[in-house]
């Protein structure tokens, strides 16, 4: 995942390019701010609100409570994303490592 900060009036420009109906469900848009709610927080890592909801809970994400309404700091989320991203690297070689020494069948 790659973020790219840029001004609001390209971001406008992007979104209305981004609802063209030649292109597919796979673009979001997130505008320059620091926080997404749990819905746009979702949709960056591909989870279930619930299941996010069950990761702020058990404080594996920071956020911060605005009325009602959880907060994700954009810096916390990435960090996570990455943290994630990682660690199913590191269980892919140990897979890999473990077929190359025959312990593990496909």
């Amino acid at each position: 995942m790659v973020y790219v900060p840029f001004s609001m009036e390209l971001a406008m420009a992007f979104a209305e390019v981004a609802v063209s109906p030649f292109l597919t469900d796979n673009i979001e848009v997130v505008l320059p701010r620091h926080e997404l709610t749990i819905a746009q927080a979702g949709t960056v890592l591909r989870m279930s609100e619930r299941h996010l909801n069950d990761l702020l809970d058990a404080g594996e994400i920071e956020y911060r409570l605005v009325g009602n309404e959880r907060m994700i700091e954009r810096d916390s989320l990435l960090s996570f994303e990455q943290e994630r991203e990682r660690l199913c690297s590191a269980l892919d070689a140990i897979v890999q490592d473990s077929q190359e020494m025959g312990l593990y069948d496909e």
